[in-house]
């Protein structure tokens, strides 16, 4: 096995370089060896960033039964086309199985819309607050009443520019102590939802926790 598998030229991956902020750039693969790697070199607003040899950056990416991270050193960036790095062989490789999703808390706006038993939208939509996240589900908060089995389409917005939408099923209601901003507590499972919409969840929750770590707040 080589030290790259499951990489596949055209994968998409994201490469996170190091400094005092957090810089993520997509990119993808466009070659794979036994130990070494081509990958696109990053951008930002439409222009190539330069990374010197001898710099450690990490490379995220996904599959469909895990997520891996590995830090890797540029070896170069081709002079004569520099839209491509050439990295030596992952430091520390990790792989992540999906199912041992890592849950975050984090206060993001929910819209959700009451199914019935065939999946068909009842017509109600109402708003939220989550309370955290993972891959597999959420807690939110709400006025909503709620019953044990319900099944809801929700659209999470990580952000004012990414949603993720799934469809999922309510497995645990508890109600807050009367002063608070929110009646209810709900437990939220996700039962329909596309791998590319978990993704973009992991990366979510990956990027806040590598922000988090580096204000030492994590």
């Amino acid at each position: 096995m080589g030290a790259f598998e499951p990489l596949k030229e055209n994968q998409p991956v994201e490469i996170e370089l190091p400094g005092s902020e957090l810089s993520i750039y997509r990119s993808r693969v466009e070659h794979v060896g036994d130990d070494r790697l081509v990958v696109a070199s990053p951008m930002k607003g439409g222009a190539i960033i330069p990374v010197r040899p001898g710099t450690v950056v990490k490379v995220i990416y996904t599959d469909n039964v895990a997520v891996y991270t590995f830090s890797a050193e540029v070896l170069s960036q081709n002079l004569s086309n520099p839209s491509i790095l050439l990295l030596n062989k992952p430091i520390d490789s990790k792989r992540i199985q999906r199912r041992n999703f890592v849950r975050l808390d984090t206060r993001l706006t929910v819209n959700l819309t009451r199914l019935d038993d065939k999946f068909i939208p009842s017509g109600e939509t109402f708003s939220a607050t989550t309370v955290d996240i993972s891959g597999g589900g959420m807690m939110f908060e709400g006025n909503t009443l709620l019953q044990m089995g319900d099944v809801l389409e929700a659209v999470i917005c990580l952000n004012e520019h990414e949603t993720v939408r799934a469809i999922g099923r309510i497995v645990r209601i508890m109600e807050n102590p009367p002063k608070s901003r929110n009646r209810y507590s709900v437990g939220f499972e996700f039962i329909i939802i596309e791998e590319t919409e978990r993704d973009k969840i992991i990366r979510f929750i990956f990027n806040r926790q590598r922000e988090l770590r580096r204000k030492g707040l994590l």
